[in-house]
């Protein structure tokens, strides 16, 4: 029986120890956020010795991936802990659900196991708060004193004079013909969009370190050159406002496209703090000269009206 009980606890002592799963940890700064606040998603697997990298994939949702960062590697005698940031920022009010997320653990540049990470749920709220909509009614006005007749006499004086002013002013009218004034000629809204988008860069903003100002600007320009375009007031919308209309009006996916990518970067760098880089808004530059050359092509002379305005 020694001899059985000696080989059976050897062969226990070389049996391989049972690999253990990799523990994945998904948590953000904050379940409560406004619009266009930095939210930070903290991601930490935990895996066994053998595993000397992780592969993080973000699922798309009604959020915009601000920035990602991976924390240096955190190594023991059995364990490595693996640690990512990635800051995203939501755009429009609601509860939310971010995740899962997908994680593949390599060795050696070879996938050796695939976790899934929990979710998580952040409800955004608008920038005013639940109160601000309760406005509190002005104070009632301060009774007068006295007898307020003896007031009368100045009203009728002031009303007389209002109406002197206007018989004479209509007099004047009348005996001098002016002649009518001449429209004033606009360019082609292209050639507008051109030159407004010409003298912006000049300005030099991102340079100076005012990218949020320049971004402003600029949504300004295209929102003025998409109102005489295709005559809607793109002033008084919101980015996916605008983009749903344009989406019906233009039919060029391109042209589409285009503006699209335009006002989303625009809403990074007004709303997440985004500062792009100068590759960025050079790719940027180019993209509008892009733009505006789609239009142009789009106007061909024989069906171009004169575009006279005297409006805006």
């Amino acid at each position: 029986m020694r001899p059985c009980r000696l080989l059976l606890v050897m062969l226990l002592l070389a049996a391989p120890k049972p690999t253990a799963a990799a523990q994945v940890t998904l948590s953000a700064s904050t379940l409560t956020a406004t619009i266009a606040e930095p939210v930070e998603l903290r991601l930490i697997v935990r895996s066994l010795e053998t595993i000397d990298e992780i592969r993080v994939a973000v699922p798309a949702g009604d959020y915009e991936i601000v920035r990602r960062q991976s924390l240096p590697m955190i190594r023991t005698s059995e364990w490595r802990t693996f640690e990512q940031i990635v800051t995203i920022a939501f755009f429009k009010t609601g509860d939310f659900t971010v995740g899962p997320l997908d994680i593949e653990l390599l060795s050696a540049r070879t996938v050796r196991e695939k976790e899934q990470s929990a979710t998580v749920a952040i409800k955004i709220r608008s920038v005013l708060a639940e109160n601000d909509k309760d406005i509190r009614p002005l104070k009632k006005l301060l009774p007068l004193q006295g007898n307020p007749v003896h007031l009368l006499k100045y009203i009728f004086a002031v009303v007389l004079l209002l109406l002197l002013a206007a018989l004479l002013l209509i007099l004047k009218r009348k005996g001098s013909k002016t002649k009518p004034e001449r429209a004033a000629v606009l360019p082609a809204p292209e050639i507008e969009l051109e030159q407004g988008v010409k003298e912006l860069w000049q300005r030099k903003l991102p340079q100076k370190g005012q990218c949020k100002l320049f971004f402003i600007l600029l949504g300004e320009i295209v929102k003025h050159f998409l109102e005489r375009e295709y005559h809607f007031n793109a002033d008084d919308l919101t980015s996916s406002e605008i983009m749903a209309l344009l989406h019906g009006a233009e039919k060029d996916g391109s042209i589409v496209a285009g503006m699209e990518d335009i006002f989303r970067q625009a809403d990074l760098v007004k709303f997440a703090e985004h500062v792009p880089e100068p590759t960025q808004l050079h790719a940027l530059a180019d993209q509008i000269a892009t733009l505006i050359g789609q239009y142009k092509n789009k106007r061909s002379p024989e069906n171009e009206a004169v575009n006279v305005q005297t409006g805006r």
